[in-house]
């Protein structure tokens, strides 16, 4: 797939397209821009009717082809309104990018794989400077891998390539890999990948799009990756930064890249300078100088002694910049004596570097990520005004600077917390409207998403002023910045279109399963007791007893060992961890748990002894066990409303199993599948042979 890259990137220096069109034009146009709001709002027909009477054909044709394509997934009309545009563009003209991009997307959707793929390749290299351009690169690769010609599942309306099987196989962590690396495996996974396919199909003609469960979940989802288009495609990539601004800070800020110069040293610091040369003629002699300053009779920096005396000085160190100066003077492995007021220190030097500025090519990526992380702040909040006037947005809402200092209560006494409703009181039934969208924000819907918050962080917006932080900040931008990238056609750039659709499928998929398979589970009372009658032997709860114990071999060393412990001068966790015969209770220093089934004998013991009272007994093993019990709990069938719910849970996933096996089959014999055994078997083979070569 990366020689698919280079070699668009390789065609793409050889087309030069030196004009561009205007951003968004469509966006200028006045009539079609009331087509755009018409559909915001969720008026189509009106959408439709004016994108189709536009005197603007190219752009009146490809927002209508955009409305049957996002709105409806009408893939067929969507086609022949690009089809329609197709006509009127000349070729060769940039135009033609934005034509040719959207009738390659159109086919994809419609399993139009090889002519979406050449025409995804033709965008990518006529236009390498193109909106599109990265988009189409990516598209093609995914085309790639679905024409393959090498088909090892086929099934009404679909196919599963060679090229499909092995994405998915690279999709799989490593360590679970290896169960499909063989033909078995390759043949479950590429029936689960057809299986997939069909029951999008059979979810489709289903309608199931139209379900509460797929419409909400597709909600959460736009909203979420439709802002992160707003903020991808309408500020982070309208920040441009050049060479010459990188290299502008750079100078100006040079201070802020100086590496600093340092000594590495080991030290030992003494009394008086007879010490000092005494410790010097020793280390001249052969003894290691780190070894001197652990001595802590010795150094008397005790805290340093621990670490061998080293020590890393900076010649930005003010309290050591003597020290630093002397070492830097110095040649590696020199040791040498210093004074420092009433300290004298053998000091020997490890390594030394000098004060230096880093190269603008080391922190260039550092100063455009901070240039740009600066300007992209200031765009979107300079944005965030545009949107709110481009959209009509009227906030009835008036900041009350005072509010803070509202009441000086007297000291004692409580303040009242304000609930919800004592909030809504002071708001004013309509709290905003967004006029282009229709949109009316209710002090309802500031109460139901307060609803939601954390108590927490519920506190900070329990004002007038805190409404109106929540929603310049939260409420107003989810809208607005989903209405831009909505109208700015941001959900056609690939990489957000893919998690579209991905949402899109996960959410249909999910409404399939719940269809054939969940809602066809029934589960009456009368059938969960009498699965309860039946098995009762599986909700007996087990007798425990939590104890410590310390077993010995012989009855006299048991004895002479509960005497001590019963006398209280010994620890029992250290008697334990030291005595006992039992290794896997030394680590716990003899504390343990048995139940009726793991120690029967014990067990019947110890439920008569008292609770925390040293005891003595002989195991069945011969062996003797000192022992006091902490707590215990006797045996005990569970009733029938303890147990319920994970009875219905273990029913419900046995039916589901066998109910999700018949769909399965249903699926497979609706669709027609087949898969190519055979061909899956030589796949297997011929990796096997790479291997062994």
């Amino acid at each position: 797939m990366r020689k698919v890259a280079v070699f668009l990137f390789v065609g793409a220096l050889a087309v030069s397209c030196a004009r561009r069109i205007k951003e968004d034009a469509f966006v200028y146009d006045k009539n079609l821009r009331e087509g755009l709001f018409a559909e915001l709002r969720g008026e189509y027909d009106e959408a439709k009717r004016i994108f189709s009477s536009s005197a603007d054909r190219y752009w009146g044709g490809l927002l209508l082809a955009d409305l049957y394509f996002y709105r409806f997934r009408d893939y067929e009309k969507a086609l022949k309104e690009v089809e329609a545009v197709e006509k009127i563009t000349n070729p060769k003209s940039p135009k033609a990018e934005e034509v040719l991009y959207r009738k390659a997307l159109i086919l994809e959707n419609l399993g139009r794989y090889p002519e979406a793929g050449k025409i995804y390749e033709k965008v990518a290299v006529d236009f390498p400077q193109g909106k599109y351009f990265e988009s189409a690169t990516e598209a093609v690769e995914e085309m790639f891998r679905r024409n393959f010609p090498e088909t090892l599942a086929v099934f009404k309306g679909g196919f599963v390539s060679r090229m499909m099987l092995e994405w998915a196989l690279e999709q799989i962590p490593p360590f679970q890999r290896g169960r499909f690396n063989t033909p078995e495996g390759k043949k479950e996974l590429v029936e689960r990948l057809a299986i997939e396919e069909m029951a999008l199909r059979e979810a489709e003609a289903l309608r199931l799009d139209t379900t509460k469960m797929v419409r909400e979940h597709l909600e959460g989802a736009k909203k979420r990756f439709l802002r992160q288009a707003y903020y991808t495609y309408g500020v982070a990539k309208r920040v441009k930064i050049s060479e010459e601004e990188l290299k502008a800070y750079y100078n100006s800020h040079k201070e802020d890249y100086r590496v600093p110069g340092k000594v590495e040293i080991v030290r030992v610091a003494l009394k008086d300078s007879a010490e000092a040369y005494k410790v010097l003629q020793r280390v001249k002699s052969g003894e290691a100088l780190d070894s001197l300053a652990r001595d802590t009779l010795l150094n008397v920096l005790k805290s340093e002694a621990r670490i061998g005396g080293k020590l890393t000085i900076y010649d930005t160190y003010e309290g050591q910049k003597d020290l630093y100066e002397e070492a830097s003077k110095r040649d590696t492995g020199e040791v040498f004596v210093f004074k420092k007021d009433t300290l004298w220190m053998v000091v020997k030097l490890l390594s030394k570097s000098k004060p230096r500025y880093k190269t603008f090519d080391e922190v260039k990526n550092t100063i455009k990520n901070l240039i740009k992380s600066k300007r992209e702040n200031e765009l979107y909040t300079k944005d965030r005004e545009r949107l709110k006037e481009f959209y009509g947005v009227r906030v009835f809402i008036k900041r009350d600077t005072a509010e803070p200092q509202e009441e000086k209560r007297e000291r004692g006494e409580k303040k009242r917390k304000k609930s919800i409703s004592d909030l809504l009181q002071e708001l004013p039934d309509t709290v905003a409207v967004i006029e282009r969208l229709s949109v009316v924000i209710t002090d309802r819907d500031v109460a139901k998403r307060l609803e939601r918050l954390s108590e927490r962080y519920r506190e900070m917006y329990m004002t007038p002023s805190g409404v109106l932080n929540l929603l310049e900040n939260g409420m107003l931008p989810e809208i607005l910045e989903v209405a831009e990238a909505e109208l700015r056609r941001y959900y056609l750039h690939y990489p957000v279109y893919k998690k579209l659709k991905k949402a899109y499928r996960d959410a249909m998929l999910t409404a399939l399963y719940e269809k054939l398979v969940r809602e066809k589970v029934k589960l009456s009372e009368d059938s969960l007791r009498a699965y309860y009658e039946k098995n009762k032997k599986d909700f007996y709860e087990e007798g425990r007893i939590n104890l410590q114990r310390i077993v010995v071999k012989s009855r006299p060393e048991a004895y002479r060992l509960i005497r001590k412990l019963r006398s209280g001068k010994v620890n029992a966790d250290s008697l334990a961890k030291a005595l006992t015969d039992i290794k896997g209770e030394k680590m716990t220093s003899g504390r343990t748990t048995i139940t009726e089934k793991s120690e029967p004998d014990f067990y019947k013991k110890a439920m008569k002894a008292p609770l925390k009272k040293w005891r003595v007994t002989r195991l069945k093993d011969g062996r003797w066990a000192v022992y006091r019990v902490f707590h215990k709990r006797k045996g005990r069938l569970k009733s029938f409303e303890e147990v319920k719910r994970s009875i219905e849970f273990k029913l419900r996933r046995e039916i589901e199993s066998q109910i999700y096996q018949e769909a399965l089959e249903y699926l497979k014999k609706k669709y027609a599948l087949k898969v190519f055994e055979d061909r899956i078997e030589e796949l297997g083979g011929k990796e096997e042979e790479k291997e062994g070569k």
